[in-house]
């Protein structure tokens, strides 16, 4: 099976284009060719790419799988009501034609109608493994750019000075930090990315076995990574107060024991969903 997929960017496309394309063994490209189109057995057109080669492909007549996952514009649209937001996904697979529409999340992938759709989570860190939690808490940390913390940053940071811990941002080494934050505030905030982000912070969370402080969404629910829902300011120190005993967070990298998440594990699923695309069976989630 001949796999192209193609698209642009950082964050999302490294993992869900490159790094995911190679473990499928598929061309992974952001400017295809004709000669790319006409080799590949299937297209998979990744974010914005769908409507940037959709009608290459459609003239060239090979199936394409829209992978939706962050298609919208960010900031601007994250701010869409569940109607718009609806309305422009599908608005949008109507001009793809995708064979298949990929969402990053369940709830995603049932709000589509212009397509067959199916779900597909984000795959974990590569290397990530539940290890034992120290004994005293000393590090919280954040995934990411921090500007999506909005006037979350200064409420976490002063919480973790109280207690004398570090507040850090973009670790290294998972096993390192205690409890995992992943919170959204502002224009970065709103319906859409509630319900349509992939939710690879709480995946990493789950495979590295530490608890995660977040906010309600389809990715919590769906995932269901060990942590805390943060409602508000005051229940960061809440749940920080929490998470600081030992044996609840032993439970956590207990209860984290999962592959479900692995590369691997997402690739396989991936593959399947593309050979069925081919054999024309419905792959509807």
């Amino acid at each position: 099976m001949n796999v192209l997929m193609v698209g642009s960017g950082k964050g999302s496309w490294a993992m869900r284009g490159q790094q995911l394309g190679a473990a499928l063994g598929a061309r992974v490209l952001s400017q295809p060719t004709e000669a790319d189109l006409h080799w590949a057995d299937v297209v998979v057109l990744i974010k914005r790419a769908g409507l940037q080669f959709c009608r290459d492909v459609q003239r060239i007549g090979k199936p394409i799988v829209w992978d939706a996952l962050d298609f919208w514009k960010q900031p601007a649209e994250n701010r869409l009501t569940e109607i718009e937001a609806v309305r422009r996904l599908n608005a949008e697979a109507a001009i793809v034609k995708p064979a298949l529409t990929i969402g990053a999340t369940q709830a995603m992938a049932q709000a589509v109608t212009a397509s067959p759709a199916a779900y597909v989570p984000h795959h974990s860190w590569s290397g990530l493994v539940p290890t034992a939690p120290r004994e005293h808490v000393s590090v919280v940390a954040y995934e990411g750019n921090p500007v999506y913390l909005g006037a979350w940053l200064p409420v976490l940071q002063k919480a973790c000075a109280a207690r004398g811990w570090m507040f850090a941002v973009n670790p290294p080494d998972l096993s390192k930090v205690d409890i995992l934050v992943a919170l959204r505030e502002g224009p970065w905030d709103g319906w859409i990315c509630r319900e349509w982000k992939s939710g690879v912070k709480l995946v990493n969370a789950l495979a590295a076995g530490r608890p995660v402080l977040t906010q309600a969404s389809a990715a919590w629910r769906e995932v269901q990574p060990v942590g805390s829902v943060i409602a508000g300011s005051g229940d960061v120190s809440t749940a920080l107060d929490l998470w600081a005993d030992l044996e609840a967070r032993r439970e956590t990298a207990r209860l984290s024991q999962t592959t479900a998440y692995t590369l691997s594990t997402v690739a396989d699923s991936y593959r399947t969903i593309l050979a069925g695309v081919l054999k024309g069976e419905s792959c509807a989630a």
